[in-house]
């Protein structure tokens, strides 16, 4: 299991922008830069719950994959997707506030060994890390401008 995660003060914006920003429908897309394409089905605001199905362009041999899981969320302080096929992905955003703004920590971890089996093992974590870092960055980025921010600070914090 490879975990990368940022955090991000988002000025001038509460947990309950940042949210909105970050859980709207029509946008969920635009978050990271691999998202080709993205379906919710079953999405139910009572139960906080929905049903996510994502295309990523993943380059190479896998070209897009789609990839589904579970959408939930406690609003304005969390929502989390668990990916189960083909992959093993869970990306969390945990939302707290913070002087003048909000304090946004994203987490995503990626399992290899259920699509590659036992390849996985020559699969190099830092290369894996890095591309993770460089997409919860761009989607912090996204986040960020989608709440009206003006500073965004990030800084890496790899596991």
């Amino acid at each position: 299991m490879i975990t990368v995660s940022r955090r991000s003060y988002i000025e001038a914006a509460n947990p309950e922008d940042v949210f909105t920003a970050l859980a709207d429908p029509n946008q969920i897309g635009t978050l990271m830069p691999r998202f080709q394409k993205v379906e919710l089905h079953n999405y139910n605001q009572e139960a906080c719950t929905a049903r996510m199905v994502t295309h990523m362009s993943m380059g190479g041999i896998f070209g897009t994959i789609r990839c589904e899981g579970e959408l939930t969320w406690v609003e304005p302080s969390e929502i989390l997707f668990k990916v189960r096929t083909p992959v093993s992905v869970e990306t969390r955003w945990t939302l707290t506030a913070a002087l003048n703004g909000t304090e946004l920590f994203a987490t995503m971890s990626l399992d290899l060994a259920p699509l590659l089996g036992p390849m996985a093992a020559f699969v190099p974590p830092q290369m894996v890390s890095d591309i993770l870092g460089a997409e919860l960055e761009s989607a912090l980025k996204t986040i960020s401008e989608n709440s009206g921010s003006i500073k965004t600070h990030a800084r890496a914090i790899a596991a």
